[in-house]
C-alpha cells in the first residue's frame, strides 16, 4: 500500500494504492474518509491519478457530506457505516436490532455487528469497549510471552498486566509493584504497534526514567520502535 495525492481545482485529494491481481481500477470511498484505489500490478501511477482525477467530483461532494455529518454526531458516537479498529483491521461497523452485544462471526467480510434494541444507544460505546476487552487478555499476554523471549537476557521478573482504557497514555509501569497497565485503546492497533509498548514498558521495569540506558535498550530489542511509535500515534484511530 503506497500513498500518492493528486490536485483538482486547487484541492489535494489524497489516495492509498494498492497494486493487486484485478483487470480494472476501483476506487472506494471508507467511511472514515479514507480514499483506496485497486489498480493492476502494471498499470502507471499516471493512469491511476487521471482516474481519480475523473472521480474527483464525486469525492469530493461525499466528503464533504461525511464532514458534515460528523460535525453533527457528539464526540464518541457509534453510526452505522463507521470504521472501527481491531488488531490494525478497519472493520465497517453495523448496527442491528437485537439484544444488546458485538458479533464478530462477519469479520472475514470486513464487517463487525453491534446489536442494539430501542433506547440502548447510549450504551453501544461501552459494549464495543467491554468486547475489546475481552479480547485484549490473551492478546496482551501474547505480546508479553514474545517480548520476555526477546529480553531474556534481562531476566525481567514477570510483571502483572492490567487493562484500562486510558486517555493520554498507551500504558503505565510501577516497578516497584511490579505492575504494567496498558491502554485498552491499543487493541486497535497492530501486533508490532503492541509490542513497541510492552517492550517499553518492560524496560521501565528496570529503567524508570528515559534516559540514555532506557533508549538504548530499546534501540538494541527492537531497532524500529520509533517508525511502530509513529504508526500507533497516526493510525487506528476511531474516536472512540
Amino acid at each position: 500500500m503506497t500513498r500518492h495525492a493528486i490536485r483538482y481545482c486547487g484541492i489535494r485529494i489524497e489516495y492509498e494504492l494498492e497494486r493487486k491481481a484485478v483487470k480494472n481500477l476501483n476506487i472506494r470511498l471508507h467511511p472514515d474518509g479514507r480514499i483506496c484505489v485497486s489498480a493492476p500490478r502494471r498499470v502507471e501511477v499516471a493512469q491511476i491519478d487521471a482516474f481519480v482525477e475523473k472521480k474527483a467530483e464525486w469525492l469530493i461532494r461525499h466528503l464533504a457530506e461525511m464532514e458534515r455529518e460528523s460535525h453533527l454526531r457528539p464526540d464518541g458516537h457509534l453510526h452505522e457505516g463507521m470504521t472501527v479498529y481491531v488488531l490494525g483491521q478497519g472493520y465497517r461497523l453495523h448496527l442491528a436490532e437485537g439484544p444488546l452485544g458485538m458479533d464478530d462471526s462477519q469479520k472475514e467480510q470486513g464487517e463487525l455487528v453491534l446489536y442494539l434494541t430501542a433506547g440502548q444507544e447510549v450504551a453501544a460505546k461501552e459494549v464495543y469497549l467491554a468486547w475489546l476487552k475481552a479480547q485484549s487478555g490473551s492478546v496482551f499476554l501474547a505480546s508479553l510471552e514474545r517480548m520476555l523471549a526477546k529480553t531474556a537476557a534481562e531476566g525481567f521478573c514477570r510483571p502483572t498486566l492490567r487493562v484500562r482504557n486510558m486517555k493520554t497514555r498507551w500504558g503505565s509501569c510501577k516497578p516497584s509493584e511490579g505492575k504494567i497497565t496498558l491502554n485498552l485503546q491499543l487493541m486497535k492497533a497492530d501486533l508490532d504497534c503492541i509490542d513497541q509498548v510492552m517492550l517499553h514498558e518492560l524496560i521501565h521495569l528496570k529503567e524508570p526514567r528515559h534516559n540514555d540506558a532506557f533508549y538504548e535498550r530499546m534501540d538494541r530489542y527492537m531497532p524500529d520502535w520509533r517508525q511502530r511509535k509513529e504508526r500507533l500515534e497516526t493510525e487506528y484511530q476511531d474516536g472512540l
